[in-house]
């Protein structure tokens, strides 16, 4: 998994689409689909892993014809993720029906990719498990400025899992849904607050006693616009504050949690800009958002290779616990502001967390001392506990996770044996 390797293979597939402009499906399959998958780590000549025209047993045609899926990749000898491959001249718009079908008939796939080659929609099930959502989570263009190619790695193969896909695609629909709903409501414009704002502002705690009618929302309304004002305004003088602080302090690595800013004083608060240059949203500030880094990617494909490498590759795992009901123990990761976790089936079912764009970073585990301890080679730099994290050692760069390889599978071990039947 490399994004070199990435931004090489999108690049050729760029300079290759004028090419395939009107040769059709199997073309933009062969020129364009499959090298991406190709730079994403899957083995595209093994068709236990790549398989092209996958039998959908579950879906007839007439005449008893089985449905083919165009692509499909198997992990573990399972279908994880269905391709939907259209020509490049055709648009994806109201193609995403025939991938549902597929998708929603089988249980274990929970990514669903409609691509003419140039552009990638990603679906999952943010709604209801085995139904692929209507809208795509993600929408990628290989030939836009921005290709988007830091999401795309999440769906290379050493780090696939679908759990981490699903809540980022949670996250990613719904801030947007939030996203547009709020600016909706609060960048006025020229226009006056919804009446479904000002009744619910007014149903806030404290703010009115009274019945809410027509007449108290018509009143209302100027009151509740120069309240928003003022509320914009403080956020573009605390964002204005921040970057020119930012700007003129040295930059250093900024740890996980972000530190809050201190508030800013009157004397130093820039002058408030005239309403006709306010933003016209209210965007969600890129450093407030967890952003899974190709850094802590890299340190979630060692950890997940050092497990399947491991006699925990087969390990069945009891959920719920105590029960004598066992699933596979799948690998997983999720992200946080304070860390990275890397967890077994569910989050709270975590063995290794990691810090690596802090000052000092570091790999930790949910173990007594005393027992972690008898793993670890000599020259290890132990850090003190902290909330997060039991046990601590300090580690520069991802690959020198590879040093505590048996920790991380004792880690792992201690979680499945916590979890078997009573």
């Amino acid at each position: 998994m490399s994004m070199e390797k990435l931004k090489i293979a999108c690049n050729q597939i760029v300079s290759r689409l004028p090419a395939v402009k009107g040769k059709g499906e199997q073309a933009t399959k062969q020129a364009l689909v499959i090298p991406l998958l190709d730079a994403l780590d899957y083995d595209i000549w093994n068709p236990l892993e790549v398989c092209p025209e996958f039998d959908a047993d579950f879906a007839i045609k007439k005449y008893g014809q089985k449905e083919k899926v165009d692509i499909a990749i198997l992990l573990n000898g399972s279908p994880r993720i269905f391709v939907e491959v259209k020509p490049i001249d055709e648009s994806l718009d109201k193609n995403e029906g025939q991938l549902a079908r597929y998708f929603n008939s089988s249980p274990n796939v929970s990514l669903g990719i409609l691509t003419n080659g140039v552009e990638w929609r990603f679906f999952t099930d943010t709604g209801s498990p085995n139904i692929m959502d209507a809208q795509p989570f993600y929408i990628s263009r290989l030939d836009a400025i921005d290709q988007g190619l830091d999401v795309m790695l999440r769906f290379s193969k050493n780090v696939f899992c679908p759990e981490a896909i699903r809540d980022y695609a949670t996250e990613l629909l719904y801030t947007a849904k939030i996203a547009d709903m709020l600016r909706n409501e609060l960048d006025l414009k020229d226009q006056d607050p919804s009446e479904y704002f000002i009744r619910w502002v007014l149903k806030g705690e404290k703010i009115y006693d009274g019945i809410v009618n027509g007449n108290v929302v018509d009143r209302f309304k100027p009151i509740i616009k120069d309240a928003l004002t003022r509320v914009v305004r403080d956020i573009v003088r605390r964002s204005l504050s921040a970057m020119e602080k930012e700007a003129a302090s040295t930059s250093t690595p900024s740890a996980k949690p972000n530190q809050e800013l201190p508030p800013v004083s009157a004397e130093n608060q820039p002058a408030t800009p005239p309403m006709d240059l306010l933003p016209t949203g209210l965007d969600v500030e890129q450093t407030s958002r967890i952003i899974t880094t190709e850094r802590e990617l890299q340190a979630f494909a060692i950890i997940k290779d050092i497990i399947a490498q491991s006699p925990l590759s087969a390990a069945m795992i009891c959920d719920p616990p105590g029960t004598r009901k066992e699933v596979p123990a799948e690998i997983s990761y999720k992200d946080t502001t304070a860390y990275f976790g890397v967890y077994l089936n569910k989050p709270g079912w975590w063995f290794v967390r990691i810090v690596l764009e802090a000052k000092t970073n570091w790999i930790g585990f949910d173990m007594v001392p005393e027992a972690a301890s008898a793993f670890l080679p000599q020259g290890t730099t132990v850090l003190p506990p902290s909330a997060f994290s039991r046990f601590r050692i300090s580690i520069q760069n991802p690959e020198d996770i590879l040093q505590y390889k048996d920790l991380i599978i004792a880690a792992a071990r201690m979680v499945i044996d916590d979890k078997k039947a009573k």
